[in-house]
């Protein structure tokens, strides 16, 4: 196994790995398998980076694009790898990616603090409330972060 997760784009030969950690991750909210799909289509405003260490995922990261405008839609570490500094190591790659001057949106469970301080240490700002955005009743944050 290596000592040193890899940062991939994710190809539908990932689609069940990745609803597996969905799972996982967001218990009472996972994605369905074909929402992920969808994602991982062959459509160039999408792409999704997978992370993995040695031949397990541990993460993966899914965006789509538009003109000046990113959106960061789905984000998520296996348990068992979280708080090793992984998401933050994603998150950056995700980022270096971004050309300079987009706007860069997500949505984030109000409670979901682990998260919140990702991206604030990232950049992010809060720039709106979403109320009962997710299924369970729970508020969005809307975060954005301007990339120079």
């Amino acid at each position: 196994m290596h000592d040193e997760p890899i940062i991939r784009t994710g190809t539908s030969s990932d689609n069940e790995a990745i609803h597996a950690i969905e799972q996982s991750v967001f218990k009472e909210d996972p994605w369905p398998l074909e929402m992920i799909s969808q994602e991982i289509a062959e459509d160039p405003s999408r792409i999704t980076w997978i992370m993995e260490l040695g031949e397990l995922m541990i993460g993966y990261c899914m965006v789509r694009s538009g003109p000046g405008e990113v959106h960061l839609i789905n984000m998520a570490v296996e348990p068992s790898f979280q708080r090793m500094g992984l998401g933050k190591r994603m998150l950056d790659h995700f980022l270096d990616q971004i050309p300079a001057k987009s706007s860069v949106f997500l949505e984030v469970k109000r409670g979901n603090f682990p998260a919140i301080n990702l991206y604030l240490g990232a950049g992010f700002e809060d720039v709106a409330i979403h109320d009962a955005y997710y299924r369970d009743g729970s508020d969005a944050i809307v975060m954005c972060l301007i990339k120079e």
